[in-house]
């Protein structure tokens, strides 16, 4: 890059508010752009595959996505975190990243063959192989992605993003269309990967130095170690569930398994990402204030739970007209399992603002260190869910996640760092109370609603919902700092939670 200084970022309070909410509302736009797409190609392609097509392909996931966990690094993180950073250690940290993922494609190549063994299923073996080129296609983009992060180009961030999943989605319906089977999720996600890295490159306009020794770069690699940590323990809680579920129950009940699981997962991260991807580079910059890092947390928890809290409770409510009219009636032995899964996603994103603060005032050991422990708490119950099935695993972690791992991880967050339990209690109290009377409105409407009618009465839910915590104390502020967000979206000034 021909500027020196360009990671050498310092913006003053008005600017950073500008580009948070002017990237938070681009990230908005995006996700609703993103979750058509997804949700889109979810429904086509379950009327196009079976669930056993999609079965072969979470067999390998785990796999994919435990060496994934090991290749990130934590490095994206340390580079948007560290206040101050030189070029040749990012050039370093490429180079690094990219050697470590050679080397990992390279062993699950050789290491392909084990899965059909375990799996007792011959497809497994070359779909894994294939997915190996996943590694380095995504390392290639993720220093790029972490550059754009550093500088707050969210709006880059996001087009970047809508063109790699067009691309990927276009792809894997139009190989489906063609018989392709289960390898048209392949092929899909590696055109989607390859698009990313090339268009990384091209918009960050960053090129590495050739690799050399630099001075520094232990420190980056120790803060992203703790985080390879964290991404290990997430990936096991996140994926033992597959394994279990696919070896002990067989590739169809892990097929309705996974599509479940994604059909709640892959709405709340498109829901939650226009504020965890602000959040991390704002509450970096802001720590040295605590007065207004509490502030700034509190607002993004409330907003992120006012996203996707209705969507939640809404898919608890009406589980069983949901999947009939999206999958049709050969997916209805899923509707317990999303059901149980949705109230695990009612807290999920409570959960996953704890690593804004551990990782933005650098308490990452200690993120490590609950990461592992919720870990275990979740392997345990896919292990004794997995006696009632794909169901009972659903069932145990929803009840343990909700219980347990989130209120553990929510003390430790909040002990001994700059945000205090009272400020979380204090954020999520009403939007809870908002929750209760949705579930009630939509309790009350269930039985007259399925197929069309569902989408209205998710409208209903999110009226109802925002309604009642409007009502509530601290709701006029909350409607005002979303207010300020969507208009920047008109092309008015900008402003955040922050200020």
């Amino acid at each position: 890059m021909s500027d020196p200084d360009f990671l050498d970022i310092k913006y003053d309070r008005d600017t950073l508010k500008a580009r948070s909410a002017r990237g938070a509302a681009a990230t908005l736009v995006g996700q609703g752009i993103k979750f058509v797409l997804r949700f889109g190609s979810t429904i086509v392609l379950a009327r196009l595959l079976a669930p056993a097509e999609f079965g072969v392909m979470a067999m390998v996931a785990p796999i994919v996505a435990f060496m994934g966990a090991v290749n990130e690094g934590g490095f994206a993180q340390a580079i948007v975190q560290r206040q101050n950073l030189r070029s040749e250690e990012v050039s370093a940290l490429f180079w690094i990243n990219l050697a470590i993922s050679v080397a990992l494609a390279l062993l699950l190549l050789a290491g392909a063959p084990l899965a059909g063994l375990a799996y007792r299923e011959p497809e497994a073996p070359r779909v894994l192989a294939a997915m190996s080129a996943l590694l380095v296609l995504d390392t290639l983009a993720l220093i790029p992605r972490a550059i754009l992060s550093r500088q707050m180009r969210f709006v880059a961030q996001t087009s970047i993003e809508l063109a790699s999943i067009a691309l990927s989605v276009a792809i894997t319906i139009v190989a489906a269309w063609w018989g392709l089977s289960y390898w048209s999720l392949v092929v899909g996600q590696l055109c989607g990967s390859l698009s990313w890295a090339v268009l990384a490159f091209v918009v960050a306009g960053w090129r590495p130095s050739r690799p050399a020794r630099v001075a520094g770069v232990g420190e980056l690699a120790r803060f992203g170690a703790n985080l390879t940590g964290v991404n290990l323990a997430t990936f096991f809680s996140t994926t033992a569930d597959n394994i279990i579920i696919g070896a002990a129950a067989g590739k169809a009940a892990l097929g309705l398994y996974d599509r479940s699981y994604n059909l709640v997962v892959q709405p709340l991260a498109q829901l939650t990402a226009p504020l965890s991807r602000v959040a991390l580079p704002l509450l970096s910059r802001v720590r040295e204030d605590p007065a207004l890092y509490r502030r700034t947390y509190a607002q993004m928890l409330k907003l992120t739970l006012l996203l996707t809290a209705p969507a939640m409770v809404f898919c608890v409510v009406l589980a069983r007209p949901l999947i009939l009219f999206l999958w049709g009636e050969r997916w209805a032995p899923a509707v317990p399992i999303f059901a149980w899964i949705c109230v695990g996603g009612l807290v999920a994103p409570m959960f996953t603002t704890n690593a804004w603060l551990f990782t933005s005032e650098g308490r990452t050991s200690r993120q490590l260190a609950l990461a592992v422990a919720t870990s275990l708490i979740s392997i345990a119950s896919f292990g004794v869910g997995i006696l009632w099935g794909a169901v009972g695993v659903a069932r145990t972690n929803a009840l343990t996640f909700t219980l347990i791992q989130t209120p553990l991880m929510m003390w430790a967050a909040t002990s001994g760092g700059l945000v205090k339990p009272s400020d979380v209690l204090g954020a999520i109290a009403p939007l809870c109370a908002a929750g209760v009377v949705a579930a009630a409105v939509l309790l009350l409407l269930a039985p007259h609603l399925s197929g069309w009618w569902l989408i209205p009465a998710l409208g209903v839910g999110y009226a109802v919902f925002g309604a009642t915590v409007l009502l509530l104390p601290g709701g006029r502020a909350l409607l005002q700092t979303t207010w300020r967000l969507a208009g920047s979206l008109r092309g008015r000034k900008p402003a955040v939670a922050a200020s």
